[in-house]
């Protein structure tokens, strides 16, 4: 009776999982999931600051897609959406911020990094090209160090 018993709740687990797996490859997506990935891959996570909301596992992130399907279902389009974020939230909340106030500094020091370098460069080559050494200089030099020398050792 209990090999029967047994065989027969093995059997019942077995269906029963191969129903939830079939379950599971009919899921329906939501039609506005694409649209609150895309936003949510624009915004930074206030908590985790290095990743977007929709990378994040953060309970704020999560609250924060929550607000983002809500105000899609609402029909709000994207920029309505991101404006209300960076109202919020300022523009830190941006994964890309807007290049005006003091983030045009972000966006205007690598460029200028580079072109003070190439300028410090060309003026050292330059200042090089002025004054060139002559090999005669340094050979007059040598000889003059090595008669010291041999004055030394008589």
């Amino acid at each position: 009776m209990t090999r029967a018993f047994t065989l027969s709740f093995a059997a019942w687990m077995l269906t029963a999982s191969m129903m939830c797996a079939a379950l599971a490859e009919f899921k329906v997506e939501d039609p506005i999931e694409p649209r609150v990935k895309t936003i949510a891959q624009q915004l930074r996570c206030p908590v985790c600051q290095g990743e977007t909301i929709y990378d994040s596992h953060s309970a704020v992130a999560t609250q924060l897609k929550n607000l983002i399907r809500e105000q899609v279902s609402a029909g709000r389009t994207d920029e309505e959406i991101r404006t209300f974020f960076v109202a919020r939230y300022g523009d830190f909340i941006l994964m890309e911020p807007h290049a005006r106030g003091a983030n045009l500094l972000i966006w205007i020091f690598p460029a200028s990094a580079l072109l003070l370098g190439a300028l410090v460069v060309l003026l050292l080559l330059r200042r090089r090209r002025a004054h060139p050494t002559t090999t005669a200089a340094k050979v007059s030099d040598t000889e003059d160090l090595l008669r010291r020398i041999e004055r030394l050792e008589l």
